[in-house]
């Protein structure tokens, strides 16, 4: 027969390994951004050619100095549903009389204790993302409003990779996501098109886009809402972000 003691000890190791296993399920992880709202007459909404389809290198590679996406011109643009340069500038940026902009939270949860948080708001769960129906501009007689953009910009520290499971990214839906790393792109979902994937292994390009242990990075997220008649939006990752930036 064990001693007493002994057996006491045991019973708060398994209680307190209880305890911490379950202290990780239900943690979260708030994301807040800027949605900027545009009319349906936006040379860029309800594009009138409909080259619907993934288009990759519609951006640069790099962010430009203000960190917004910076048009590659040599791409064609009427395959990526964009009218200008310029139209394409007005995106990520207020513009008065072009645009209209509020502050939007969502909250990445990681129900099971994986450490992955996930974002889902798409066909699959029944909810999809229109987060600015009845808002701005309205949802100008449809069911939704289906023209609008989302940016957020937060930093996050690239920690060793011996401690700790693989960090990675990871976005399905529509339309146009794009993501960058230290200003450089490392997702890319472009155009108009039906739900769509993409996802980033950020320990396997670490050294390509000058990531190194124990310092802290900018993640920039950039989305467009730009054609009827769906808008799926689901995020899974296992960065632990910081607080967000506004731009």
């Amino acid at each position: 027969m064990k001693p007493l003691s002994f057996i006491l000890a045991a019973l708060a190791v398994a209680a307190f390994g209880l305890h911490d296993a379950r202290a990780q399920v239900g943690q979260s992880l708030e994301l807040t951004g800027t949605l900027r709202d545009f009319a349906d007459t936006h040379p860029d909404m309800q594009y009138p050619d409909k080259h619907f389809g993934l288009r990759t290198g519609i951006v640069q590679s790099q962010l430009g100095s203000d960190g917004r996406p910076v048009l590659n011109t040599s791409y064609n643009l009427s395959r990526a549903m964009i009218d200008s340069e310029q139209s394409f500038s007005q995106w990520y940026r207020n513009v008065e009389g072009v645009n209209q902009s509020i502050q939007h939270t969502i909250v990445l949860e990681d129900d099971d204790g994986d450490g992955i948080y996930r974002f889902e708001a798409s066909k699959h769960n029944g909810k999809s993302f229109f987060p600015l129906d009845g808002k701005l501009y309205g949802n100008e007689g449809r069911s939704h409003n289906y023209h609008f953009t989302y940016m957020i910009h937060t930093k996050f520290t690239y920690t060793d990779p011996s401690d700790r499971e693989a960090m990675t990214f990871s976005f399905s839906g529509d339309d146009d996501v794009w993501v960058y790393i230290n200003n450089h792109l490392v997702v890319d979902i472009g155009g108009v098109h039906s739900e769509e994937y993409d996802s980033v292994n950020v320990d396997n390009v670490a050294d390509d886009i000058g990531l190194e242990t124990g310092k802290t990075y900018d993640f920039h997220f950039f989305f467009a809402e730009r054609h009827t008649t769906e808008s799926n939006f689901t995020i899974e990752t296992s960065i632990q972000f910081l607080s967000p930036l506004y731009d």
